[in-house]
C-alpha cells in the first residue's frame, strides 16, 4: 500500500493534502431499506443489505434511502479489492467477461 496516499477511514494528518482516489463501485441490488453511507454486505439471496461482515457502503451521494429491489452502486471498501486492471476483483462478486 502506498503509505503516501490517503487512508480514508482514517482521519487526515498535519501534512496530508489534496487528492485524488479510486473507489471500487459495483451495481448492486438491495435487500430492504438502505440508507446512503450505510454499511452492507452480500445476502445469501444475492442482494445487499445489513450482514455481520460488509464489504461497503451504499453510495453515500444519494439523496435519500434505496428501496427493497432498487439497485444502487455499492462502494467497496478502500484497499479490499484484490486486482485491479480497468476491472476489479473481489472476492464477494463473481468475474465478469471483459467488455468487447
Amino acid at each position: 500500500m502506498n503509505q503516501s496516499a490517503p487512508l480514508l477511514g482514517q482521519p487526515p494528518g498535519d501534512r496530508d493534502r489534496r487528492d485524488a482516489i479510486h473507489i471500487a463501485i459495483a451495481p448492486v441490488t438491495a435487500s430492504g431499506e438502505l440508507r446512503p453511507g450505510q454499511h452492507v454486505g452480500p445476502l445469501p439471496d444475492g442482494r445487499f443489505g445489513v450482514v455481520e461482515k460488509p464489504i461497503g457502503i451504499v453510495d453515500p451521494f444519494l439523496p435519500g434511502p434505496v428501496q427493497d429491489g432498487q439497485p444502487f452502486w455499492l462502494c467497496l471498501y478502500p484497499y479490499t479489492i484484490t486486482s485491479l486492471r480497468h476491472v476489479w476483483t473481489h472476492p464477494e462478486f463473481k468475474p465478469t467477461l471483459p467488455v468487447k
